[in-house]
């Protein structure tokens, strides 16, 4: 049976999505699977990686498979996203010990990221790239370990999301590059080994994975148990996969030294190529998805949630409507921000409602509306929430031009793309080119591309480059760009100044202290 076609899966923080393409690049079927982000505590983000991740794989092959009337046995290749980290404790047979505990956006390990820093001193950090945060592997499985140490006791791997459902596909345990350079402080990021010295402080070496490639490593073949449960055909080529960004990334041709992705997720995130590798910019720096080339990559807490915060909290009667006659709640809700000025008539949002990864690390900062008035409107709320997104864009893109990294034009990809304001704000707020690609399928769409390079189904990157098409393109309005100039300078001082009330406010939550003495 020829092989001609190639499945690539992402595990969203909300959605899982799937997409079977051909060899170039055409898409044959997609298929979408939506979950819950779980919070059982303040700080806490989690998943259920049975039922979030692989029941969604599942159900999604089978229905691509439906769709398409495409049969296993023509799929060439397997490549699978995810969003970072959620670490995964499994016992021998892959099978999760706990739920996953998520990306930054779960604050839980902020000691054990600080009792870390203290460990390593000066040096240890200066040789880890920087200082560990809640964002690194480290701290979250030094939590289990002092939280749950049974549960660590127990684990025979520590497994990342991604590598979690490629164990289960060919059982092999491997994480790849891009994403193992947040495996601090178990990772010497000089040599992208484990370090002796780290795995002492947070778990031995024998519980984590192989490191490898994130493209170009083929890392097994789906197993006949594998195939059984999810429909795939056994032997089927399983490359070792990477992060949603990084696959996002590669769907929209951002494969060569200059390309800066901006992800409109449920968080944003920004992916920067390079043939350097730098470790003082401030950005996170490491290996890319694609063998011998480098990013810088940062990332927002708060995005695509808060629309959806909006959404689900202030606007039930859209969610009715949608379901009763199908016209789509967040159209409806954005078109109520048309309209509204530039300033949101003197309303202005920090969108630290899961706290701030960048351009700060701050997991203890909140969410703020200022300046309401009884004037104000839903509207208003929205077309507020979209500028201090914008403002927040504007800060992380300001700190990658300081490091040296020009960044004139941004190719966007994401849910957000969806609505022309709020691209056409960022814009204007920041001062940039957007590019908006027609086939924006999402890191899904990447992970089948990554999945074709891999097998030498597709011969390089450059292919991948001329697949893309232009859908639209947002250019920044100069006279509007210089009107935001005062709004963001004030954006910059409601934390500043607000930043150790939310710091007291979060610690007597925190403490679960009733009232103030």
């Amino acid at each position: 049976m020829e092989q001609k076609y190639l499945f690539g899966f992402d595990a969203g923080t909300y959605e899982s999505k799937g997409v079977l393409c051909d060899f170039q690049g055409r898409v044959i079927a997609m298929a979408a699977k939506p979950h819950k982000l779980r919070s059982p505590a303040p700080g806490f983000a989690e998943h259920d990686p049975i039922e979030d991740w692989w029941e969604a794989l599942k159900a999604t092959v089978q229905e691509l498979l439906a769709q398409s009337g495409v049969s296993a046995g023509q799929i060439a290749a397997v490549g699978i996203s995810t969003i970072m980290a959620a670490i995964t404790p499994v016992d021998a047979h892959c099978t999760p010990l706990r739920n996953a505990i998520l990306y930054g956006i779960d604050t839980r390990c902020v000691a054990q990221a600080e009792a870390l820093n203290r460990a390593l001193g000066p040096e240890g950090i200066k040789r880890a790239g920087g200082p560990l945060c809640v964002e690194h592997f480290g701290p979250k499985i030094l939590w289990i370990k002092e939280n749950e140490p049974e549960i660590y006791e127990r684990a025979s791997h520590f497994t990342i999301a991604s590598g979690f459902l490629t164990a289960r596909l060919t059982g092999e345990y491997y994480v790849d590059k891009y994403s193992a350079r947040s495996a601090c402080p178990m990772l010497d990021p000089a040599t992208m080994t484990w370090d002796e010295e780290g795995c002492r402080l947070v778990c031995p070496r024998e519980k984590l994975p192989a490191i490898a490639e994130s493209t170009y490593s083929v890392i097994g073949r789906v197993t006949a148990a594998a195939a059984a449960e999810t429909g795939l055909a056994e032997g089927t080529a399983v490359i070792c996969g990477t992060t949603d960004a990084g696959a996002e990334a590669v769907s929209v041709g951002v494969v060569e030294p200059g390309d800066t992705m901006l992800m409109y997720g449920s968080t944003a995130f920004f992916a920067s190529v390079t043939n350097v590798l730098r470790e003082d910019t401030g950005w996170w720096a490491g290996h890319y998805t694609l063998d011998g080339l480098y990013s810088y990559t940062g990332g927002m807490a708060t995005t695509g949630s808060l629309t959806r915060w909006l959404l689900d909290n202030l606007a039930p009667d859209l969610v009715e409507r949608q379901a009763a006659e199908g016209i789509n709640a967040y159209t409806a809700l954005f078109a109520e921000a048309e309209g509204i000025p530039l300033g949101s008539d003197g309303l202005i949002c920090l969108p630290y409602f899961l706290g701030e990864r960048m351009p700060f690390q701050d997991p203890a900062a909140r969410g703020v509306f200022f300046g309401l008035t009884l004037r104000h409107s839903r509207g208003h709320l929205v077309h507020a929430a979209l500028e201090g997104i914008g403002y927040g864009i504007d800060q992380n893109l300001d700190l990658m031009r300081r490091a040296g990294l020009p960044v004139r034009t941004v190719t966007a990809v994401g849910g957000g793309t969806k609505s022309p304001l709020w691209m056409q704000l960022v814009s204007d707020i920041c001062g940039i080119r957007q590019i908006i690609p027609e086939v924006a399928v999402g890191a899904s769409y990447g992970d089948a591309l990554m999945a074709g390079l891999g097998t030498g189904a597709i011969a390089s990157p450059a292919e991948i480059k001329k697949m893309v098409k232009v859908k639209y393109v947002t250019e920044p309005d100069p006279e509007r760009h210089a009107q935001y100039a005062p709004y963001k300078e004030l954006y910059q001082q409601l934390y500043q100044r607000n930043r150790d009330l939310m710091h007291k406010l979060g610690e007597r939550i925190d403490s679960g202290t009733k009232g103030w003495r």
